[in-house]
Protein backbone atom coordinates (compact mmCIF):
# COMPACT_ATOMS: atom_id res chain seq x y z
CA UNK A 1 0.00 0.00 0.00
CA UNK A 2 3.06 2.74 0.96
CA UNK A 3 4.37 1.98 -2.76
CA UNK A 4 0.63 2.77 -4.21
CA UNK A 5 0.15 5.98 -2.72
CA UNK A 6 4.13 6.81 -1.33
CA UNK A 7 2.89 10.18 0.14
CA UNK A 8 3.07 9.91 3.80
CA UNK A 9 6.88 10.34 4.80
CA UNK A 10 8.22 8.64 7.96
CA UNK A 11 9.88 11.73 8.66
CA UNK A 12 6.89 14.42 7.71
CA UNK A 13 6.33 16.25 10.82
CA UNK A 14 2.66 15.96 12.66
CA UNK A 15 0.20 18.40 11.43
CA UNK A 16 -0.99 21.60 13.08
CA UNK A 17 -4.13 22.39 14.91
CA UNK A 18 -6.71 24.18 12.62
CA UNK A 19 -9.23 26.71 14.25
CA UNK A 20 -13.54 26.32 14.03
CA UNK A 21 -13.60 22.98 12.83
CA UNK A 22 -17.42 22.11 11.85
CA UNK A 23 -16.50 19.56 9.39
CA UNK A 24 -16.29 15.57 9.09
CA UNK A 25 -13.12 13.45 8.93
CA UNK A 26 -10.59 13.47 5.58
CA UNK A 27 -13.77 16.19 3.87
CA UNK A 28 -11.89 18.95 2.00
CA UNK A 29 -10.93 22.18 4.77
CA UNK A 30 -10.32 25.95 3.97
CA UNK A 31 -7.03 27.48 4.79
CA UNK A 32 -8.51 30.92 6.14
CA UNK A 33 -5.02 32.41 5.03
CA UNK A 34 -4.12 31.87 1.30
CA UNK A 35 -0.74 33.23 2.01
CA UNK A 36 0.43 30.12 3.98
CA UNK A 37 -0.65 27.78 0.58
CA UNK A 38 1.93 30.11 -1.36
CA UNK A 39 4.18 30.31 0.72
CA UNK A 40 4.73 26.70 1.50
CA UNK A 41 4.19 26.35 -2.86
CA UNK A 42 0.83 24.05 -2.15
CA UNK A 43 -2.14 24.81 -3.26
CA UNK A 44 -5.76 23.21 -2.20
CA UNK A 45 -5.98 19.69 -1.52
CA UNK A 46 -6.28 20.59 2.33
CA UNK A 47 -8.36 17.71 4.40
CA UNK A 48 -9.45 17.21 7.73
CA UNK A 49 -9.08 14.56 9.94
CA UNK A 50 -8.85 13.33 13.51
CA UNK A 51 -6.23 15.30 15.91
CA UNK A 52 -4.86 13.70 19.22
CA UNK A 53 -6.18 16.39 22.20
CA UNK A 54 -7.98 15.31 25.18
CA UNK A 55 -11.15 17.10 23.17
CA UNK A 56 -12.86 16.54 19.91
CA UNK A 57 -10.61 18.30 17.46
CA UNK A 58 -9.50 17.70 14.17
CA UNK A 59 -6.42 18.73 11.78
CA UNK A 60 -6.81 20.67 8.92
CA UNK A 61 -3.94 19.33 6.61
CA UNK A 62 -2.58 18.45 3.32
CA UNK A 63 -1.80 15.16 2.79
CA UNK A 64 0.04 15.81 -0.62
CA UNK A 65 2.87 18.20 1.09
CA UNK A 66 4.83 15.46 2.38
CA UNK A 67 7.02 15.10 -0.58
CA UNK A 68 7.72 18.85 0.27
CA UNK A 69 11.89 18.73 2.17
CA UNK A 70 11.33 22.02 3.20
CA UNK A 71 7.99 21.73 4.73
CA UNK A 72 9.06 22.11 8.37
CA UNK A 73 11.06 24.87 7.46
CA UNK A 74 8.12 26.73 5.51
CA UNK A 75 6.10 25.98 9.07
CA UNK A 76 8.59 27.93 11.11
CA UNK A 77 8.44 30.85 8.92
CA UNK A 78 5.03 31.58 8.84
CA UNK A 79 3.55 29.17 11.36
CA UNK A 80 2.24 33.03 13.20
CA UNK A 81 -0.61 32.54 10.30
CA UNK A 82 -1.40 28.95 10.40
CA UNK A 83 -5.03 29.18 10.95
CA UNK A 84 -8.21 27.70 8.88
CA UNK A 85 -11.37 25.99 8.77
CA UNK A 86 -12.40 22.54 7.96
CA UNK A 87 -15.07 23.43 5.67
CA UNK A 88 -18.51 21.28 5.87
CA UNK A 89 -19.03 18.07 3.36
CA UNK A 90 -21.41 15.87 2.88
CA UNK A 91 -19.51 12.84 2.18
CA UNK A 92 -15.83 11.75 3.37
CA UNK A 93 -13.79 9.00 2.14
CA UNK A 94 -12.13 8.25 4.84
CA UNK A 95 -14.70 5.36 5.93
CA UNK A 96 -14.48 3.79 2.47
CA UNK A 97 -10.53 4.41 2.25
CA UNK A 98 -10.42 2.90 5.86
CA UNK A 99 -12.59 -0.02 4.73
CA UNK A 100 -10.95 -0.96 1.88
CA UNK A 101 -7.38 -0.93 3.16
CA UNK A 102 -8.46 -2.91 6.28
CA UNK A 103 -7.98 -6.08 4.42
CA UNK A 104 -4.08 -4.57 4.01
CA UNK A 105 -3.21 -4.26 7.38
CA UNK A 106 -5.23 -6.99 8.91
CA UNK A 107 -2.61 -8.71 6.79
CA UNK A 108 0.63 -6.87 7.99
CA UNK A 109 -0.61 -7.42 11.80
CA UNK A 110 -1.00 -11.28 10.64
CA UNK A 111 2.24 -11.46 9.49
CA UNK A 112 3.61 -9.76 12.35
CA UNK A 113 2.34 -11.48 15.06
CA UNK A 114 2.84 -14.59 13.54
CA UNK A 115 6.75 -14.25 12.40
CA UNK A 116 7.72 -11.86 15.10
CA UNK A 117 8.63 -12.68 18.76
CA UNK A 118 7.37 -11.04 21.25
CA UNK A 119 10.10 -8.35 21.57
CA UNK A 120 9.95 -7.47 18.34
CA UNK A 121 6.42 -6.75 18.60
CA UNK A 122 6.95 -4.76 21.60
CA UNK A 123 9.59 -2.78 19.15
CA UNK A 124 7.05 -2.58 16.82
CA UNK A 125 3.50 -1.77 18.31
CA UNK A 126 4.41 -1.89 21.81
CA UNK A 127 3.39 -4.26 24.76
CA UNK A 128 -0.20 -2.54 24.93
CA UNK A 129 -0.98 -4.09 21.62
CA UNK A 130 -2.38 -7.45 22.38
CA UNK A 131 -3.22 -9.44 19.55
CA UNK A 132 -3.30 -9.28 15.45
CA UNK A 133 -7.02 -7.34 15.54
CA UNK A 134 -5.95 -4.63 18.17
CA UNK A 135 -3.00 -4.03 16.04
CA UNK A 136 -4.94 -3.63 13.06
CA UNK A 137 -7.14 -1.40 14.71
CA UNK A 138 -4.47 0.46 16.44
CA UNK A 139 -2.67 1.27 12.93
CA UNK A 140 -5.61 2.35 11.24
CA UNK A 141 -6.40 4.70 13.79
CA UNK A 142 -2.79 5.81 13.69
CA UNK A 143 -2.75 6.22 9.98
CA UNK A 144 -6.20 8.21 9.87
CA UNK A 145 -4.27 10.41 12.39
CA UNK A 146 -1.63 11.34 10.08
CA UNK A 147 0.68 10.19 12.64
CA UNK A 148 3.50 8.01 10.25
CA UNK A 149 4.20 4.44 12.20
CA UNK A 150 8.10 3.97 12.23
CA UNK A 151 7.83 0.21 11.73
CA UNK A 152 10.28 -2.32 10.45
CA UNK A 153 8.79 -4.59 8.04
CA UNK A 154 11.56 -5.88 6.03
CA UNK A 155 9.98 -6.89 2.96
CA UNK A 156 6.78 -5.15 3.37
CA UNK A 157 6.00 -2.00 3.34
CA UNK A 158 7.09 0.01 6.56
CA UNK A 159 4.18 1.18 7.02
CA UNK A 160 0.92 -0.60 5.25
CA UNK A 161 -1.78 1.53 4.75
CA UNK A 162 0.55 4.57 5.01
CA UNK A 163 -1.73 6.27 2.48
CA UNK A 164 -4.66 5.84 3.83
CA UNK A 165 -5.40 9.69 4.43
CA UNK A 166 -3.79 10.46 0.42
CA UNK A 167 -6.17 7.43 -0.54
CA UNK A 168 -9.33 8.74 1.28
CA UNK A 169 -9.05 12.12 -0.13
CA UNK A 170 -8.65 10.68 -3.94
CA UNK A 171 -12.03 8.38 -2.80
CA UNK A 172 -13.66 11.63 -1.68
CA UNK A 173 -12.81 13.85 -4.65
CA UNK A 174 -13.69 10.83 -7.25
CA UNK A 175 -10.00 10.72 -8.31
CA UNK A 176 -9.65 6.68 -7.67
CA UNK A 177 -11.79 3.44 -7.59
CA UNK A 178 -10.85 0.65 -5.24
CA UNK A 179 -10.73 -3.14 -6.81
CA UNK A 180 -11.14 -5.01 -3.42
CA UNK A 181 -10.39 -8.00 -5.38
CA UNK A 182 -7.05 -7.04 -6.38
CA UNK A 183 -6.56 -5.82 -2.34
CA UNK A 184 -7.66 -8.98 -1.22
CA UNK A 185 -5.04 -10.63 -3.22
CA UNK A 186 -2.79 -8.65 -2.16
CA UNK A 187 -3.24 -8.78 1.59
CA UNK A 188 -3.57 -12.85 0.84
CA UNK A 189 -0.08 -13.12 -0.43
CA UNK A 190 0.70 -10.56 2.52
CA UNK A 191 -0.66 -12.79 5.29
CA UNK A 192 1.02 -16.32 3.51
CA UNK A 193 4.62 -14.71 2.80
CA UNK A 194 7.17 -16.30 5.11
CA UNK A 195 8.94 -15.27 7.64
CA UNK A 196 12.01 -13.62 6.88
CA UNK A 197 15.30 -15.40 6.75
CA UNK A 198 18.69 -14.55 6.68
CA UNK A 199 20.52 -14.16 3.42
CA UNK A 200 22.79 -16.44 2.35
CA UNK A 201 26.54 -15.07 3.14
CA UNK A 202 28.23 -14.34 -0.74
CA UNK A 203 30.71 -16.52 -1.90
CA UNK A 204 33.73 -14.69 -1.22
CA UNK A 205 35.48 -16.17 -4.58
CA UNK A 206 32.94 -15.35 -6.95
CA UNK A 207 32.78 -12.08 -8.53
CA UNK A 208 29.93 -12.59 -11.02
CA UNK A 209 26.40 -13.91 -11.31
CA UNK A 210 25.59 -16.92 -13.21
CA UNK A 211 22.85 -16.37 -16.09
CA UNK A 212 19.23 -16.99 -15.26
CA UNK A 213 19.95 -17.68 -11.72
CA UNK A 214 17.78 -15.20 -10.33
CA UNK A 215 14.53 -16.12 -9.10
CA UNK A 216 11.33 -14.55 -10.41
CA UNK A 217 9.25 -12.70 -8.26
CA UNK A 218 5.63 -12.53 -8.71
CA UNK A 219 4.46 -9.26 -8.01
CA UNK A 220 0.70 -9.58 -6.23
CA UNK A 221 0.50 -6.35 -4.68
CA UNK A 222 0.31 -4.37 -8.09
CA UNK A 223 -0.79 -0.79 -7.20
CA UNK A 224 -2.62 -0.63 -10.95
CA UNK A 225 -4.16 -3.16 -10.20
CA UNK A 226 -5.58 -2.40 -7.26
CA UNK A 227 -6.28 1.21 -7.64
CA UNK A 228 -8.18 2.00 -11.14
CA UNK A 229 -7.72 6.24 -11.22
CA UNK A 230 -10.26 8.51 -13.13
CA UNK A 231 -8.28 11.70 -13.75
CA UNK A 232 -7.94 12.91 -17.28
CA UNK A 233 -5.19 14.22 -18.90
CA UNK A 234 -4.06 17.40 -17.02
CA UNK A 235 -5.75 16.72 -14.07
CA UNK A 236 -4.04 16.98 -10.72
CA UNK A 237 -3.06 13.26 -9.30
CA UNK A 238 -0.77 12.23 -6.13
CA UNK A 239 0.54 8.97 -7.66
CA UNK A 240 -0.05 7.38 -11.05
CA UNK A 241 -3.04 5.14 -9.25
CA UNK A 242 -5.27 8.51 -9.76
CA UNK A 243 -4.80 8.72 -13.53
CA UNK A 244 -7.15 6.57 -16.16
CA UNK A 245 -4.97 3.85 -17.65
CA UNK A 246 -2.96 4.15 -19.70
CA UNK A 247 -2.30 8.03 -18.41
CA UNK A 248 1.24 8.88 -16.95
CA UNK A 249 1.20 10.80 -13.35
CA UNK A 250 4.14 13.19 -13.87
CA UNK A 251 5.66 15.97 -11.27
CA UNK A 252 4.61 19.53 -12.48
CA UNK A 253 5.93 22.02 -9.91
CA UNK A 254 4.67 21.18 -6.44
CA UNK A 255 1.96 19.08 -7.92
CA UNK A 256 1.10 16.32 -9.70
CA UNK A 257 -0.27 15.95 -13.45
CA UNK A 258 -1.54 13.24 -15.20
CA UNK A 259 -0.30 13.41 -18.35
CA UNK A 260 -0.99 11.39 -22.13
CA UNK A 261 1.11 8.01 -22.66
CA UNK A 262 1.17 7.25 -25.98
CA UNK A 263 0.11 3.79 -27.85
CA UNK A 264 1.39 1.97 -31.02
CA UNK A 265 1.65 4.78 -33.65
CA UNK A 266 1.08 7.62 -31.53
CA UNK A 267 3.97 10.45 -31.61
CA UNK A 268 7.14 11.03 -29.77
CA UNK A 269 10.29 12.37 -28.94
CA UNK A 270 11.12 9.85 -25.99
CA UNK A 271 10.25 6.37 -24.47
CA UNK A 272 9.22 8.67 -21.30
CA UNK A 273 5.90 9.74 -23.57
CA UNK A 274 5.01 6.12 -24.25
CA UNK A 275 3.01 3.46 -22.35
CA UNK A 276 4.18 1.01 -20.34
CA UNK A 277 6.04 -1.43 -22.65
CA UNK A 278 6.32 0.52 -25.55
CA UNK A 279 9.51 2.16 -26.78
CA UNK A 280 9.73 5.53 -28.67
CA UNK A 281 11.41 4.50 -32.17
CA UNK A 282 13.87 7.04 -33.31
CA UNK A 283 13.57 6.14 -36.87
CA UNK A 284 10.28 7.87 -37.38
CA UNK A 285 9.14 8.97 -34.02
CA UNK A 286 6.64 7.05 -32.92
CA UNK A 287 5.36 4.51 -30.06
CA UNK A 288 6.31 0.96 -31.06
CA UNK A 289 6.87 -2.26 -28.76
CA UNK A 290 10.19 -2.67 -30.28
CA UNK A 291 12.03 -5.67 -31.46
CA UNK A 292 11.60 -8.82 -28.86
CA UNK A 293 13.93 -11.99 -27.84
CA UNK A 294 16.49 -12.98 -30.72
CA UNK A 295 15.23 -10.84 -33.09
CA UNK A 296 17.40 -8.31 -35.44
CA UNK A 297 18.35 -5.01 -33.59
CA UNK A 298 21.42 -2.04 -35.49
CA UNK A 299 23.82 0.81 -34.42
CA UNK A 300 23.30 4.12 -36.74
CA UNK A 301 27.33 3.54 -36.42
CA UNK A 302 27.94 -0.51 -36.36
CA UNK A 303 31.76 0.73 -35.56
CA UNK A 304 31.15 2.32 -32.35
CA UNK A 305 27.81 0.73 -30.94
CA UNK A 306 26.99 3.55 -28.59
CA UNK A 307 24.06 2.91 -26.18
CA UNK A 308 21.19 4.85 -27.26
CA UNK A 309 22.12 5.09 -30.58
CA UNK A 310 20.48 2.30 -31.87
CA UNK A 311 18.68 2.39 -35.44
CA UNK A 312 16.65 -0.37 -35.01
CA UNK A 313 15.66 -0.48 -30.90
CA UNK A 314 14.85 -3.64 -29.18
CA UNK A 315 11.37 -3.43 -26.82
CA UNK A 316 11.74 -2.40 -23.31
CA UNK A 317 13.77 -4.34 -20.97
CA UNK A 318 16.14 -5.69 -24.07
CA UNK A 319 19.54 -4.72 -25.16
CA UNK A 320 20.95 -4.39 -28.81
CA UNK A 321 23.80 -6.64 -28.49
CA UNK A 322 26.61 -4.82 -31.12
CA UNK A 323 28.48 -8.56 -31.05
CA UNK A 324 25.57 -10.58 -32.43
CA UNK A 325 23.14 -7.75 -33.70
CA UNK A 326 20.26 -9.15 -31.92
CA UNK A 327 18.10 -8.39 -29.00
CA UNK A 328 19.32 -9.82 -25.55
CA UNK A 329 17.81 -9.45 -22.00
CA UNK A 330 17.18 -11.19 -19.12
CA UNK A 331 19.18 -11.72 -15.56
CA UNK A 332 22.84 -11.73 -15.84
CA UNK A 333 22.83 -11.70 -19.57
CA UNK A 334 24.34 -9.06 -22.39
CA UNK A 335 22.52 -6.43 -22.17
CA UNK A 336 20.35 -6.94 -19.60
CA UNK A 337 19.76 -4.01 -17.17
CA UNK A 338 22.41 -3.83 -14.15
CA UNK A 339 23.04 -1.62 -11.07
CA UNK A 340 26.44 -3.10 -9.23
CA UNK A 341 28.73 -0.40 -11.37
CA UNK A 342 31.53 -0.67 -8.85
CA UNK A 343 31.89 -4.60 -9.33
CA UNK A 344 29.98 -5.86 -12.21
CA UNK A 345 28.66 -8.40 -9.88
CA UNK A 346 25.44 -8.47 -11.82
CA UNK A 347 26.75 -8.79 -15.46
CA UNK A 348 28.08 -12.03 -16.77
CA UNK A 349 32.10 -12.71 -17.21
CA UNK A 350 33.80 -9.99 -19.76
CA UNK A 351 30.50 -7.63 -19.35
CA UNK A 352 30.12 -4.69 -17.42
CA UNK A 353 27.81 -2.48 -15.90
CA UNK A 354 27.87 0.86 -17.95
CA UNK A 355 25.15 3.97 -18.27
CA UNK A 356 24.35 5.68 -21.75
CA UNK A 357 26.41 8.30 -21.41
CA UNK A 358 23.82 10.64 -19.52
CA UNK A 359 24.17 8.74 -16.26
CA UNK A 360 21.24 6.20 -16.29
CA UNK A 361 19.94 3.50 -18.49
CA UNK A 362 22.29 1.00 -16.88
CA UNK A 363 22.79 -2.20 -18.59
CA UNK A 364 26.00 -5.12 -18.88
CA UNK A 365 28.16 -3.87 -21.76
CA UNK A 366 30.63 -5.21 -23.65
CA UNK A 367 34.06 -2.72 -22.94
CA UNK A 368 33.77 -0.04 -25.89
CA UNK A 369 35.73 1.29 -28.31
CA UNK A 370 37.58 4.86 -28.52
CA UNK A 371 35.10 8.12 -28.15
CA UNK A 372 32.26 6.42 -26.35
CA UNK A 373 31.15 7.36 -22.78
CA UNK A 374 32.53 5.70 -19.80
CA UNK A 375 33.04 6.34 -16.02
CA UNK A 376 35.92 3.81 -15.32
CA UNK A 377 38.79 2.32 -17.36
CA UNK A 378 36.75 -1.60 -17.34
CA UNK A 379 34.44 -0.43 -19.68
CA UNK A 380 36.96 0.52 -22.46
CA UNK A 381 38.50 -1.91 -24.55
CA UNK A 382 41.48 -0.21 -23.94
CA UNK A 383 40.93 -0.42 -20.55
CA UNK A 384 41.88 3.83 -20.61
CA UNK A 385 38.57 6.11 -19.45
CA UNK A 386 40.25 9.28 -19.93
CA UNK A 387 38.64 11.70 -17.13
CA UNK A 388 38.59 14.65 -18.84
CA UNK A 389 36.96 14.20 -21.20
CA UNK A 390 34.68 10.98 -19.96
CA UNK A 391 35.15 9.08 -22.95
CA UNK A 392 37.47 5.77 -23.93
CA UNK A 393 40.88 7.28 -25.05
CA UNK A 394 43.26 5.64 -27.47
CA UNK A 395 46.48 4.17 -25.46
CA UNK A 396 49.84 5.80 -25.78
CA UNK A 397 52.73 4.15 -27.73
CA UNK A 398 56.47 4.05 -25.18
CA UNK A 399 58.47 6.61 -25.42
CA UNK A 400 55.47 9.60 -25.52
CA UNK A 401 54.10 12.02 -23.09
CA UNK A 402 52.07 10.59 -19.74
CA UNK A 403 50.55 11.40 -16.69
CA UNK A 404 49.14 8.55 -15.95
CA UNK A 405 49.91 4.61 -16.18
CA UNK A 406 46.56 4.00 -17.61
CA UNK A 407 47.58 6.67 -20.64
CA UNK A 408 50.03 3.91 -21.71
CA UNK A 409 49.49 0.89 -23.97
CA UNK A 410 52.46 -0.51 -21.26
CA UNK A 411 50.43 0.15 -18.05
CA UNK A 412 53.65 1.96 -16.83
CA UNK A 413 54.16 5.83 -16.79
CA UNK A 414 57.40 6.28 -15.85
CA UNK A 415 59.59 9.05 -13.44
CA UNK A 416 59.56 10.52 -16.19
CA UNK A 417 56.79 11.09 -17.23
CA UNK A 418 56.91 8.87 -20.27
CA UNK A 419 55.73 5.64 -21.28
CA UNK A 420 57.89 2.69 -20.50
CA UNK A 421 57.99 -0.89 -21.36
CA UNK A 422 57.49 -2.99 -18.10
CA UNK A 423 59.93 -5.80 -16.92
CA UNK A 424 59.79 -8.82 -16.15
CA UNK A 425 60.81 -11.28 -13.41
CA UNK A 426 64.56 -10.41 -12.55
CA UNK A 427 64.53 -7.21 -14.14
CA UNK A 428 65.12 -3.99 -12.36
CA UNK A 429 62.47 -1.65 -11.57
CA UNK A 430 61.52 1.51 -9.52
CA UNK A 431 57.87 0.40 -8.45
CA UNK A 432 55.67 -2.26 -8.33
CA UNK A 433 53.97 -0.60 -11.90
CA UNK A 434 57.26 -1.28 -13.75
CA UNK A 435 56.78 -4.98 -13.39
CA UNK A 436 54.24 -6.47 -15.72
CA UNK A 437 53.32 -8.96 -13.09
CA UNK A 438 54.02 -9.23 -9.17
CA UNK A 439 56.05 -6.70 -7.46
CA UNK A 440 59.13 -4.66 -7.04
CA UNK A 441 61.27 -6.43 -4.71
CA UNK A 442 63.43 -4.02 -2.78
CA UNK A 443 64.78 -6.92 -0.64
CA UNK A 444 66.46 -8.38 -3.16
CA UNK A 445 68.41 -5.65 -5.51
CA UNK A 446 64.87 -3.82 -6.79
CA UNK A 447 63.78 -6.50 -8.97
CA UNK A 448 60.55 -7.43 -10.10
CA UNK A 449 59.38 -11.05 -8.86
CA UNK A 450 55.95 -12.86 -8.74
CA UNK A 451 54.06 -12.43 -5.88
CA UNK A 452 53.64 -15.54 -3.82
CA UNK A 453 50.12 -17.36 -3.09
CA UNK A 454 48.40 -18.45 -0.35
CA UNK A 455 50.27 -20.78 1.75
CA UNK A 456 53.50 -19.61 0.54
CA UNK A 457 56.38 -17.56 1.62
CA UNK A 458 56.81 -13.82 2.65
CA UNK A 459 60.17 -13.81 4.50
CA UNK A 460 60.27 -9.98 4.07
CA UNK A 461 56.39 -9.24 4.30
CA UNK A 462 56.07 -7.59 1.14
CA UNK A 463 55.86 -10.93 -0.98
CA UNK A 464 51.58 -11.64 -0.22
CA UNK A 465 49.17 -10.45 -3.03
CA UNK A 466 47.03 -7.48 -2.12
CA UNK A 467 44.57 -8.31 -4.83
CA UNK A 468 44.21 -11.10 -3.54
CA UNK A 469 43.20 -10.51 -0.18
CA UNK A 470 46.33 -11.94 1.68
CA UNK A 471 48.28 -10.93 4.11
CA UNK A 472 51.66 -12.05 5.88
CA UNK A 473 51.70 -14.18 9.02
CA UNK A 474 54.08 -15.98 10.38
CA UNK A 475 56.60 -15.58 7.39
CA UNK A 476 53.35 -17.22 5.98
CA UNK A 477 50.92 -15.75 3.07
CA UNK A 478 47.31 -16.95 4.27
CA UNK A 479 43.60 -15.45 3.62
CA UNK A 480 40.90 -13.78 6.24
CA UNK A 481 39.65 -14.48 8.21
CA UNK A 482 42.28 -16.57 10.47
CA UNK A 483 42.10 -19.58 12.45
CA UNK A 484 42.74 -19.65 16.16
CA UNK A 485 46.38 -19.55 17.07
CA UNK A 486 47.43 -17.06 14.00
CA UNK A 487 48.59 -13.74 14.78
CA UNK A 488 46.69 -10.87 14.48
CA UNK A 489 45.94 -7.11 14.79
CA UNK A 490 42.13 -7.04 15.52
CA UNK A 491 39.40 -9.13 15.82
CA UNK A 492 37.72 -8.60 12.85
CA UNK A 493 40.72 -10.92 10.93
CA UNK A 494 39.64 -13.85 12.96
CA UNK A 495 36.78 -16.15 12.42
CA UNK A 496 35.92 -16.03 16.27
CA UNK A 497 35.82 -12.12 16.18
CA UNK A 498 38.22 -12.20 19.19
CA UNK A 499 42.27 -11.25 19.03
CA UNK A 500 44.13 -11.66 22.19
CA UNK A 501 47.39 -10.84 22.89
CA UNK A 502 47.97 -10.54 19.23
CA UNK A 503 46.36 -14.27 18.40
CA UNK A 504 43.10 -15.19 17.47
CA UNK A 505 41.24 -16.82 20.26
CA UNK A 506 38.32 -17.99 21.45
CA UNK A 507 37.07 -15.50 23.94
CA UNK A 508 35.96 -15.58 26.92
CA UNK A 509 32.12 -17.30 27.24
CA UNK A 510 28.98 -15.79 28.70
CA UNK A 511 29.43 -15.36 32.48
CA UNK A 512 32.84 -15.57 32.34
CA UNK A 513 35.27 -12.46 33.94
CA UNK A 514 36.03 -9.96 31.46
CA UNK A 515 37.87 -6.65 31.82
CA UNK A 516 38.07 -3.39 29.94
CA UNK A 517 42.02 -2.77 30.12
CA UNK A 518 42.47 -5.43 27.92
CA UNK A 519 44.31 -7.94 30.43
CA UNK A 520 41.63 -10.64 30.07
CA UNK A 521 40.53 -12.19 26.27
CA UNK A 522 37.27 -10.59 24.79
CA UNK A 523 33.87 -11.81 25.30
CA UNK A 524 32.65 -14.39 22.75
CA UNK A 525 30.38 -13.28 19.74
CA UNK A 526 27.27 -12.29 20.69
CA UNK A 527 27.83 -11.21 24.36
CA UNK A 528 29.22 -7.88 26.07
CA UNK A 529 31.27 -6.90 29.02
CA UNK A 530 28.94 -5.90 31.90
CA UNK A 531 31.02 -3.60 34.12
CA UNK A 532 30.28 -1.97 37.07
CA UNK A 533 30.27 1.73 37.27
CA UNK A 534 33.89 2.32 38.20
CA UNK A 535 35.33 -1.32 37.74
CA UNK A 536 38.05 -2.65 35.51
CA UNK A 537 36.28 -5.85 35.85
CA UNK A 538 32.96 -7.41 35.05
CA UNK A 539 31.19 -10.53 33.56
CA UNK A 540 30.71 -11.90 29.72
CA UNK A 541 26.60 -11.27 29.38
CA UNK A 542 24.53 -12.10 26.08
CA UNK A 543 23.61 -9.18 23.99
CA UNK A 544 20.09 -8.15 24.24
CA UNK A 545 17.62 -8.56 21.47
CA UNK A 546 15.51 -6.09 19.65
CA UNK A 547 12.75 -4.53 22.17
CA UNK A 548 14.32 -5.77 25.17
CA UNK A 549 14.82 -3.01 28.18
CA UNK A 550 18.04 -2.04 28.14
CA UNK A 551 20.18 1.13 29.77
CA UNK A 552 23.45 1.46 27.09
CA UNK A 553 23.89 0.90 23.49
CA UNK A 554 26.70 -1.67 24.22
CA UNK A 555 24.03 -4.13 25.79
CA UNK A 556 22.37 -4.37 22.63
CA UNK A 557 23.27 -5.58 18.90
CA UNK A 558 21.94 -2.19 17.43
CA UNK A 559 21.16 0.72 19.60
CA UNK A 560 19.54 1.35 22.68
CA UNK A 561 16.43 4.17 22.07
CA UNK A 562 13.66 5.42 23.40
CA UNK A 563 10.65 4.32 22.14
CA UNK A 564 6.92 4.22 23.96
CA UNK A 565 8.20 5.43 26.99
CA UNK A 566 10.91 2.61 27.64
CA UNK A 567 14.82 2.28 26.44
CA UNK A 568 14.65 -0.76 24.40
CA UNK A 569 17.27 -2.09 22.03
CA UNK A 570 16.29 -1.18 18.19
CA UNK A 571 15.29 -3.27 15.77
CA UNK A 572 19.11 -4.72 14.17
CA UNK A 573 19.18 -8.24 14.73
CA UNK A 574 21.82 -10.73 15.35
CA UNK A 575 22.74 -11.09 12.24
CA UNK A 576 26.12 -12.68 13.58
CA UNK A 577 24.48 -15.45 14.68
CA UNK A 578 22.00 -16.07 11.67
CA UNK A 579 19.60 -14.08 13.29
CA UNK A 580 17.00 -12.02 10.80
CA UNK A 581 14.26 -9.72 11.36
CA UNK A 582 11.29 -11.18 12.47
CA UNK A 583 12.60 -14.63 11.36
CA UNK A 584 10.06 -16.75 13.48
CA UNK A 585 8.24 -16.78 17.05
CA UNK A 586 10.68 -18.84 18.79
Amino acid sequence: MGGATGSLAADWPPPYPAVGLTARENAPCARRDPALGRALGVSGGWVCHPGLAPRKSQWCFNPRMSSLRGYAVGVAVVIGSLAGACAESESSGISTARSDMTPLVDAACGWMFGCCTSDELAYQVGTFTGDADNCSERLLDAIEAGVPLGLEQTGLSSDPAEGLLVLALSINQGRVNVNSGAVQACADATETRECNVVAPAPDPTATRCTPGEQDVVEVTCDPDEMFVGNQNVGEECAGQFECKPPLRCIALGTAGVCARAGEIEDNCFADAECATGLICSYGNGTCSEGKKLGEACAFVDMLTPTPGTESIRCAEGLSCDPTTSLCVGGFCAPGAPCNDTASDTDCPEGFFCAGDGMGFAFSCQAPSGPGTPCSRNETCASAYCDINTATCGTLIPDGSGCAFNEECASGFCDGTATCAPTGGNGDPCMSNEGCAAGYCDFANGQICASYASEGGPCPNGIECDPTSDLFCVDLTCQRTPFPNGVACGDGSQCQTGVCFNAVCADGTSIGGACSNDGMLAACVLGSFCDLVVGADNGTCVQLLRSGQACLRTEQCWGDCVVRYGSLICDATPAFDLAEAWCDGPS
